[in-house]
C-alpha cells in the first residue's frame, strides 16, 4: 500500500499497475456505484429500468477499460482527461464525465493507511482514511489486497548436430522468484458512496432551488430571442445580402450576448454549497463556450468565413454535450428527493 502510496506522489504508472490491479478494482466499483442508478426514477416503468439495467452491465468491460486508461494516465500526468474511442462523448448512451463525477475519485484525498487484518494467509483487508474533498466528510475504506508469488518451474533446452544426427539437451529452472501484494477490490466503497451521497444531495437541491427563479426567467428571454434570431435569418433564395448579415450580428453582440453574460453574473452571485461546486462549474462553463461560438458565428457573418463558422458549429456541440449533462444532474436530483436519506 506504501509502494502504491509512493508510485502515486510519483506519477509512476507502472508501479502503481504493479501494486493495484485496476481491472478489478473499477469492475467491482462500477458494480457499486451503477447499482441504484435508476432504482428511483418513477419515469421509468418496469421493463425500461430492467433494460437499462441490463445495459450497464454489458458494457461494463468498455467502462471499467477507459477508468483504468484515465486513471493511469492522471498517475502519469497528473491531469484528469476523459476516454476516447467509443467511449466519447454518448455513443455508448453514458457520460462519461458524469459518471467519474459520481464516483468521487476526483475529489477524495488519502490521509492515512491504516491497521491490517489479515483474512488468511493469502488475502489481508487494510484500512485506508480518506477525506470527500467537497463536504469534508472523513471515511476508513477497506481495502482488500491479495498475495501473488511469481515462483515457478520453467524449462528450456537447446538442440546441437553430432556425428550428422539432431540431439536435443533439456534444462530445468527453478525461479525462486518474488511475493507480491496487490490491491483487489475496496470492500465498503459502496458504503462510502451512501455516506457522502445525502449532503451532495442536499447541497445541490438546495442549489437548484435558489437558482431556478434564475433560469426560468432568462429561460423565457432566451425563447423570445430565438424567434427573433429565426425571423432575422429569413430569406427568399436562401442568401443573406451584407445588409442583413450585419443586422443580425448587431442583434447577436446587443441582445444574445449581454443577455447570456447577465444570466451568467446573477448564477454566480448565488453562492454555490460544496455538493453543487460541479454543477455551477458546467454552467459557467456552458455559457462561456456559448458566447465564443457565438463570436465565431459573428466573425463567419462579416467575414463570410466558412472555418468561423465551422467552428462556432465544433462549439455549439460542446456546448449542447454540456448542457444535456446539466439537465441529467437535474433531473437526477428531482428523482433523488424521494430518497429515503434525504434529509
Amino acid at each position: 500500500m506504501q509502494s502504491a502510496q509512493k508510485a502515486l506522489i510519483e506519477h509512476d504508472s507502472n508501479s502503481f499497475n504493479h501494486y493495484v490491479d485496476l481491472v478489478s478494482v473499477t469492475s467491482k466499483a462500477y458494480d457499486d456505484l451503477t447499482v441504484d442508478l435508476f432504482k428511483y426514477d418513477t419515469q421509468l416503468s418496469e421493463r425500461e429500468r430492467s433494460l437499462f439495467e441490463n445495459f450497464y452491465v454489458l458494457i461494463r468491460p468498455q467502462i471499467t477499460q477507459g477508468a483504468v486508461n484515465i486513471i493511469e494516465y492522471k498517475i502519469s500526468n497528473n491531469v484528469w482527461t476523459l476516454p476516447d474511442g467509443i467511449l466519447q462523448g454518448r455513443q455508448l448512451g453514458v457520460d462519461f464525465d458524469l459518471l467519474l463525477e459520481r464516483s468521487l475519485i476526483r475529489h477524495t484525498t488519502i490521509q492515512n493507511i491504516g491497521a491490517v487484518e489479515y483474512i488468511d494467509s493469502d488475502r489481508a483487508v487494510v484500512d485506508l482514511d480518506v477525506v470527500e474533498d467537497y463536504t469534508g466528510t472523513p471515511f476508513t475504506l477497506k481495502v482488500e489486497v491479495e498475495k501473488s508469488n511469481s515462483a515457478g518451474w520453467s524449462f528450456g533446452g537447446y538442440e546441437f548436430e553430432l556425428f550428422g544426427r539432431n540431439w536435443k539437451v533439456g534444462t530445468i529452472n527453478f525461479n525462486l522468484g518474488t511475493t507480491d501484494w496487490r490491491v483487489a477490490s475496496v470492500i465498503n466503497y459502496r458504503d462510502y458512496l451512501d455516506k457522502v451521497a445525502p449532503q451532495l444531495r442536499q447541497d445541490l437541491a438546495n442549489y437548484i432551488d435558489n437558482t431556478q427563479e434564475i433560469v426560468n426567467r432568462y429561460n423565457e428571454v432566451f425563447r423570445s430571442q430565438q424567434s427573433e434570431f429565426k425571423s432575422l435569418q429569413r430569406t427568399q433564395n436562401g442568401i443573406m445580402p451584407s445588409q442583413q448579415r450585419e443586422r443580425i450580428a448587431q442583434y447577436i453582440e446587443n441582445n444574445i450576448i449581454p443577455m447570456l453574460q447577465n444570466r451568467q453574473q446573477e448564477l454566480d452571485e448565488i453562492a454555490a454549497p460544496n455538493g453543487a461546486i460541479y454543477l455551477s462549474k458546467l454552467r459557467r462553463e456552458s455559457t462561456n463556450i456559448t458566447v465564443s461560438a457565438w463570436g465565431y458565428y459573428i466573425k463567419g457573418l462579416r467575414e463570410d468565413s466558412v472555418e468561423a463558422f465551422d467552428t462556432a458549429e465544433s462549439l455549439q456541440k460542446q456546448e449542447l454535450a454540456i448542457d444535456q449533462r446539466i439537465e441529467e444532474i437535474i433531473h437526477n436530483s428531482a428523482v433523488n428527493r424521494d430518497r429515503p436519506d434525504l434529509t
